[in-house]
């Protein structure tokens, strides 16, 4: 079961994903929250998202704020995952 249970919350994660950006332009913030939880899902289970979140993040600051930003009115799992992938835990290259 638990081998079952990483590629599905993998897929569904990116399934999320996906819907979040393509539904993003949409005047309700329904797409951002929806890319949220699917990137929540997809740093839970995979390091090199989460390390890729990090330097993305990091490269540009305008994402970082935006997650920041929101921090406040989001779910706790989604608070964890924006604290994860802060770009101050990276090391410098």
């Amino acid at each position: 079961m638990k081998k079952l249970k990483r590629p599905i919350k993998i897929a569904v994660g990116w399934l999320f994903v996906l819907i979040g950006l393509i539904s993003a332009p949409l005047p309700l913030p329904l797409g951002q929250l929806v890319a949220l939880v699917g990137l929540s899902l997809l740093v839970s289970e995979s390091y090199a998202i989460r390390m890729f979140t990090r330097k993305l993040r990091r490269n540009y600051p305008i994402i970082s704020r935006m997650m920041d930003r929101v921090k406040p009115y989001v779910p706790g799992f989604l608070k964890s995952t924006i604290e994860e992938t802060d770009p101050c835990h990276l090391n410098p290259i």
